[in-house]
């Protein structure tokens, strides 16, 4: 380690690393939900995170009968300290009973008898809203899916979803380069174009990469094509561009959905958040080199002829926008 900090690193700027690093997590640690879960804000989160995972569970191709028990648990639990502390107005903690509503309405239909105890405490939480709306999760037939896809840019990307259900159609490379192609001409800082795109066929290691990465669960074995996109820490030029490669990643990775979805792909982007110990692992099992950083997983196949995607409610513009 020495030898590294005297060959490629001065003194001066090894301690502005660690001083913006050290600043870096101390910001991280001090407003996010690491440590204080305090704010509404951060029980939001949380409320919003574990809807999304019943979301998905009732849009899998073979959903498991009364799965995901602890979860709604969970969120139920979440909702009643929400309504407890602040209100029960906001359209994510609304949504979010009317999916554990969802839930137990799904098992009804299907005679399945869902324990007591949690049919008792749905119940106790649907009491908190004057009204009670089942969600409904979008169902798609493929026409339907892509019929906006030669559309006006609103339409077409209004349009793309992202797709856990995959058939076992082999998706060509060469559609796979055309889409690449057409991402490249994305933003990119300086135009250095630092992005790589590393495309995985083979089944069995598209099982491995993603059983480790961990965000897959119920639909990552029917990805025909798994992307990861990586980010050449060589062009980057100094200590404040250290989150540069995610943001310059971030771009180039919508623009590739939206190009795969114009080419009839179905995609699901992954994240990328890795402890050491997989990010080692996974750096030799799909050969990144070292000077590369993980950006986001995309696991990407040909959709089957009906299918459903989550809801995912989605906040007004009036919320996400501020004019100064």
């Amino acid at each position: 380690m020495k030898k590294f900090i005297k060959k490629y690193l001065p003194f001066g700027l090894y301690i502005g690393v660690l001083i913006a690093h050290y600043k870096a997590y101390i910001k991280f640690v001090k407003y996010s939900s690491v440590v204080k879960e305090d704010g509404d804000t951060k029980l939001l989160s949380k409320i919003i995170a574990d809807y999304h995972v019943l979301e998905k569970g009732l849009t899998m191709s073979e959903t498991r009968l009364g799965f995901g028990k602890e979860r709604v648990l969970q969120l139920i639990k979440y909702c009643e300290t929400y309504v407890s502390k602040y209100n029960n107005k906001d359209i994510q903690l609304i949504h979010a009973i009317n999916v554990i509503t969802e839930y137990r309405v799904f098992h009804k239909k299907l005679d399945f008898t869902l324990d007591k105890d949690l049919l008792n405490r749905i119940y106790k939480v649907e009491a908190l809203l004057t009204k009670v709306t089942p969600s409904q999760q979008k169902y798609f037939t493929r026409n339907q899916y892509y019929k906006n896809i030669d559309e006006p840019f609103e339409l077409f990307s209004k349009s793309r979803l992202s797709v856990r259900n995959y058939s076992d159609k082999v998706i060509p490379l060469e559609e796979l380069k055309k889409a690449v192609d057409l991402a490249k001409h994305c933003p990119s800082s300086c135009n250095r174009q630092t992005i790589r795109t590393n495309v995985y066929s083979d089944k069995k290691l598209i099982k491995q990469v993603l059983e480790i990465q961990g965000g897959n669960r119920g639909f990552g074995h029917l990805a025909d094509k798994l992307i990861i996109l990586t980010s050449d820490l060589s062009y980057w030029h100094g200590v404040y561009e250290r989150t540069a490669p995610y943001v310059d990643g971030g771009i180039f990775a919508m623009n590739l959905l939206l190009s795969l979805h114009s080419f009839k792909i179905a995609t699901c982007p992954l994240n990328c958040n890795l402890s050491p110990a997989k990010e080692k692992i996974l750096r030799k099992l799909c050969n990144i080199p070292s000077n590369e950083v993980f950006v986001v997983m995309i696991s990407c196949g040909y959709t089957p002829e009906e299918f459903k995607v989550p809801y995912s409610k989605r906040y007004d513009a009036d919320s996400l926008i501020r004019i100064h």
